[in-house]
């Protein structure tokens, strides 16, 4: 028997392998972990734009009561704030006057590291 007709890995190429293949796994768990960072700020962003999108709409709504009373005269229909739902901070704005009203909707969140905010700005007709 001629023991160089004997197929198989040398223990270099073995380690070559095995170093290559640790490199991989690192780089595969580093970017996972980037990922799952990335989807819970989404998320947070997601649920901040929600909640500041909706009381946009509570005030679009209190700018035209239904039944009597002015456009933009209503109680409901003013600045204020700050409020927290679930976990999401809140302030508006309602400037202008006239046939419109400016509303500037603030929304912070917490983020690593800190918070984050956002804010969301239309005009509403008073008319």
């Amino acid at each position: 028997m001629n023991a160089r007709g004997n197929s198989g890995f040398t223990i270099v190429e073995l380690m070559v392998a095995v170093l290559v293949l640790g490199v991989g796994i690192t780089a595969l768990v580093g970017s996972s972990a980037l990922v799952t960072r990335q989807i819970g700020r989404g998320r947070m962003m997601t649920l901040a734009n929600e909640v500041a999108t909706r009381r946009l709409e509570l005030l679009r709504l209190a700018a035209r009561p239904i039944g009597a009373g002015a456009p933009c005269s209503q109680s409901g229909f003013a600045s204020g704030g700050p409020v927290t739902t679930r976990g999401v901070t809140e302030s508006w704005t309602v400037s202008g006057s006239g046939t419109t009203r400016t509303v500037t909707v603030t929304v912070s969140y917490p983020v690593k590291g800190g918070t984050a905010s956002s804010t969301l700005r239309t005009v509403i007709g008073c008319y």
